[in-house]
């Protein structure tokens, strides 16, 4: 085969350029390299899907008291997340309503949200409360100048955003997902961990990966691949109604540290659920692992076509924190899941070094790893539209 060069095409969002996405998987084509190099399909991707759908943004013990915030920027939007006196987590964007001066720095407790700049200060509910030597006047009305709320909801003890007004309630985008992972009683948990690692790669190859069972055998060697597994069930869209992608994943005990190590206690699931982990990848950014001991979920933030950066909330019942022994095992499981972790990165970067590559051309895919190509039409879908006429 002659190699070529696959260049950036001018009309990136031109349908007939992904046609050979949008075959059946067995004949189907990966997604083109400029999928994961692209400035213009990053862009594109910011408002078509993380500005359109629900992102997690880790626990809400974050924000553990009335007062309590943090300062974070997703997708270049600088944004408040504020509990208030009435114990409600919200979300601002992080511009005064007066000059557009950032309004708060980093995270810890306050009464009030002050501006530095002009010292307007907002409620922990976002409204105007003062506008030092300004009075309200017939053209000024500090009830039209509070902060500009981003919608915030919380599922499984995680706090969830949406940029858009419009979008359907977390609930109903997340269809019968609730239901299914109900027994785990995740909004009773406690988080006992929160962790970040940086990647140099494309955010979707880190995300396709969580999909992917074909590289455990190679990638994870001398980790996942010890434990025997007995099956996986993947993802039917029949059968499994939401914006996600499920696998389970059927083993016997824990995962969470290796064969021989000390493990958390199992949780008071029905025995049909202590088969192994469920692993459902939440879109737009959120891989979450229910076990049978424990719930991990990793959030995907990306940061432009060449990186992203994941944040791991680890989760377990109050009865297994308290513990005695609790810490010295939670520093085996963290120690367990580093090691898987940086495979995975690895692997990731790997790819993005080959995507960035001029001579780069689309692949294919196998059964073992066809939900990376229903991922990648989730996408398409969303940052394309639908298939070519």
């Amino acid at each position: 085969m002659m190699m070529r060069e696959i260049k950036e095409p001018a009309d990136i969002l031109d349908p007939r350029h992904y046609d050979g996405v949008r075959r059946p998987y067995h004949s189907a084509e990966t997604l083109p390299p400029w999928c994961y190099t692209s400035q213009r399909f990053y862009e594109r991707e910011k408002d078509a899907i993380f500005k359109k759908y629900w992102n997690c943004i880790g626990h809400h013990s974050r924000v553990p008291d009335a007062g309590s915030y943090l300062t974070m920027t997703f997708c270049d939007v600088p944004l408040i997340i504020v509990r208030g006196k009435d114990m409600v987590v919200r979300a601002f964007i992080n511009s005064c309503t007066h000059r557009g001066s950032i309004i708060m720095e980093g995270e810890g407790s306050c009464n009030v949200l002050k501006c530095p700049y002009h010292a307007w200060a907002f409620s922990l509910e976002g409204d105007l409360i003062g506008t030092p030597l300004f009075e309200e006047s017939e053209h000024f009305q500090k009830a039209d100048h509070g902060l500009t709320p981003i919608r915030l909801e919380l599922w499984c003890g995680l706090m969830w955003i949406n940029f858009d007004p419009n979008a359907p309630e977390l609930a109903t985008y997340l269809g019968d997902l609730s239901d299914r992972v109900a027994p785990w009683k995740t909004e009773e948990m406690v988080c006992v961990a929160r962790r970040e690692f940086p990647v140099k790669a494309n955010w979707k190859f880190y995300a396709e990966n969580w999909s992917d069972g074909y590289h455990v055998p190679f990638v994870h060697q001398t980790t996942l691949n010890k434990k025997r597994v007995s099956k996986r069930d993947f993802h039917d869209p029949k059968i499994y109604l939401g914006n996600y992608l499920m696998h389970w994943t059927y083993f016997n005990g824990s995962r969470g540290t290796p064969e021989g190590e000390a493990k958390f206690p199992e949780l008071d699931l029905p025995p049909e659920l202590k088969i192994g982990t469920f692993f459902p990848y939440v879109h737009t950014n959120a891989m979450i692992g229910f076990a049978i001991d424990m719930v991990s979920c990793t959030e995907i933030i990306p940061e432009g076509p060449g990186a992203c950066r994941l944040f791991t909330t680890t989760m377990v019942p109050e009865s297994t924190a308290a513990l005695p022994d609790f810490q010295q095992t939670l520093e085996l499981y963290l120690k367990y899941a580093d090691k898987v972790r940086d495979e995975d990165v690895i692997a990731a970067e790997r790819q993005q070094r080959g995507a960035e590559s001029a001579l780069n051309r689309p692949g294919c895919f196998t059964p073992q790893d066809k939900l990376v190509h229903d991922h990648d039409l989730w996408i398409l879908d969303r940052v394309v539209g639908n298939a070519a006429p």
